[in-house]
């Protein structure tokens, strides 16, 4: 049987390049990225879709950094909105279904506490959750086998020929190896999701009808929590008071997402708590 062809943008970022490297034998993939896929050239991507054939895109290329998105807005657009338009006409075109990696953040305006269903209406509140919201909304006018995946917030380890970004995991060990106290929020809510829980499903989440689904880990408990736990995980659970200081953003957040929807199709994640410890594990990361 013929490998499943999937093109994939953003394939040098932090969960891109862990699609790649997981299913690198199982798929037959084109890896893209900013310096070979101009996702805003139509001729571009119309080439690569007519070069490759792609039976599936997975757009997770974007401009994600929050502050930027807020100081360019008509950059985020064209590459958040624009981009994701251009790759969802070539799909329509092809014959290709697509992914599109969604994110919680188009809940940041919302003034009442998570979890969001897939049902809920979101409010976002930055350029960023604007631009995914509004991408969220384009990609559905233009073809029909869309999956809209809203991701929680992923976290993992450096790993050999892989991207990397922010998580609570990795602030802590930065914090850790520069000798510094970290800061964590008590009142900010959030799921965070193993990367390689999520890679584990991601399989399973195809086989499930195109439609818009929210992805990740369920969690009761506060960044600063969250934190907490890490350190003992660690082994430095007596060492919090030196390790870790408990501050108050200006304003409660939470943007937790429901996933009941996934798992009412069979695809259910580990709580926040435990998908840490599956990290800590699989790294034997203790000291």
């Amino acid at each position: 049987m013929a490998k499943r062809r999937i093109l994939i943008t953003g394939a040098n970022g932090f969960f891109g390049s862990r699609f790649v490297q997981r299913f690198d034998d199982r798929f037959d993939i084109l890896a893209t990225d900013v310096d070979t896929l101009d996702i805003n050239n139509e001729d571009h991507v119309a080439s690569a879709f007519e070069t490759f054939k792609p039976d599936l895109v997975l757009h997770a290329a974007a401009v994600a950094a929050t502050a930027f998105c807020n100081e360019h807005p008509d950059l985020a657009r064209k590459i958040n909105v624009d981009g994701a338009v251009s790759l969802a006409r070539a799909a329509e075109k092809t014959g290709a279904g697509m992914v599109f990696i969604s994110s919680e953040q188009v809940f940041n305006g919302n003034e009442e506490d998570g979890p969001y269903s897939e049902e809920d209406s979101a409010k976002p509140d930055t350029v960023y959750g604007e631009t995914k919201l509004a991408a969220e909304g384009e990609l559905r006018t233009c073809l029909e086998d869309l999956w809209t995946l809203r991701f929680t917030w992923l976290f993992g380890l450096p790993e050999r020929g892989t991207g990397m970004s922010p998580g609570v995991v990795w602030n802590v060990v930065q914090s850790l190896m520069a000798g510094k106290m970290l800061k964590e929020r008590t009142n900010e809510f959030r799921g965070i999701t193993y990367v390689h829980d999520l890679l584990d499903r991601f399989e399973a989440i195809l086989e499930c009808k195109p439609d818009l689904y929210h992805v990740g880990s369920r969690n009761d408990l506060s960044r600063y929590d969250l934190a907490e736990h890490c350190l003992k995980l660690m082994g430095l659970g007596e060492r919090t008071s030196e390790l870790l200081e408990a501050v108050e953003a200006p304003a409660r957040r939470d943007i937790r997402l429901a996933t009941d929807k996934l798992a009412s199709l069979g695809v259910s994640f580990p709580l926040s708590s435990a998908g840490m410890e599956h990290c800590i594990s699989d790294f034997r990361f203790t000291l």
